[in-house]
């Protein structure tokens, strides 16, 4: 139950990141388009590109990344260990992830609460509300900090299928 949970925050968590890579790039293209051809740039392309797409783009997937183990990693120990020893330091290693990402979400969460409260905005030719993107960064790295434990789990548990980078077993859907 709780597998399948993640799987599908994950999932979801990544749709709203392609949709935000999707809507970035119609922005930036009209922006230009518009500023070439019409002399008019659009307004508030670099905040939202900035304080809104790009957040979306690099915090929603991070987990769906990890789930299918796709984020750099250097073999210099595990390599020498038994199956087993490899599940147990990628166990602990994820679990030493677990203790920064909690931290790093309570933190990001208080940020967002306060901008939130203050009702957070850029002005400049138009005024911008940004304090919704402030809940992004916690969001993406508690999503993390839970695939984390969960892989932590599981692999303490035995199941090492979760090692293997492209394994069925780590497909998101």
């Amino acid at each position: 139950m709780l597998e399948t949970c993640l799987r599908f925050l994950c999932r979801l968590f990544s749709w709203i990141a392609m949709a935000a890579m999707g809507a970035m790039a119609l922005h930036v293209t009209a922006d230009v388009v518009s500023k070439n051809l019409l002399n008019l740039p659009l307004p508030v392309t670099v905040e939202m590109t900035a304080h809104y797409y790009m957040v979306a783009v690099v915090f929603f997937p991070i987990a769906a990344v990890e789930l299918r183990n796709g984020h750099i990693s250097v073999e210099i120990i595990s390599q020498y260990v038994s199956e087993r020893g490899r599940q147990l330091l990628v166990a602990a290693v994820s679990l030493i992830g677990v203790a920064y990402f909690a931290i790093v979400t309570a933190r990001t969460w208080g940020d967002a609460v306060r901008s939130f409260d203050s009702g957070e905005y850029l002005y400049g030719s138009f005024q911008l509300t940004i304090w919704p993107t402030r809940f992004f960064i916690p969001l993406g790295c508690g999503l993390l900090t839970a695939v984390l434990a969960w892989k932590a789990v599981m692999l303490i548990r035995g199941r090492g299928g979760l090692l293997s980078e492209g394994d069925a077993s780590m497909k998101l859907d």
